[in-house]
């Protein structure tokens, strides 16, 4: 039986102002049922989320974000993703991690982070 891959590509980097978001890796094939990891780092002082998106065929999905250290992955994707990270209380968290568990075909798509300064 043949083993099906997945494929998962995320934007490389996106830059304003000086204030630099970067993933890696830019693309990956992965055999189903394996996991996937894109790790996420930005240059931004005092942003202390990491936003995690999905996009395919049906647009773009929220999946979930990462406030400091503490992750927290919308309800369709709580089982599917674990979001990790170094968030420091005085400096936000600037290395974070998406990774998509038990790939299967659907799993195929863009997928994106952000940086963002948590406001009340």
């Amino acid at each position: 039986m043949d083993s099906h891959r997945i494929c998962v590509f995320s934007l490389i980097t996106a830059a304003c102002f000086g204030k630099t978001v970067f993933q890696s890796p830019g693309d990956l094939i992965k055999n189903q049922d394996k996991s996937a990891v894109i790790i996420c780092t930005h240059n931004i002082a005092g942003y202390d989320r990491i936003l995690w998106y999905k996009k395919d065929g049906m647009g773009f999905k929220f999946m979930g974000f990462l406030n400091l250290i503490y992750d927290n992955p919308e309800l369709e994707f709580k089982n599917k993703i674990k979001l990790d990270g170094d968030g420091q209380k005085n400096d936000g968290t600037k290395n974070a991690s998406l990774k998509i568990l038990h790939l299967e075909a659907s799993d195929s798509a863009m997928y994106y982070c952000a940086a963002s300064l948590h406001s009340v």
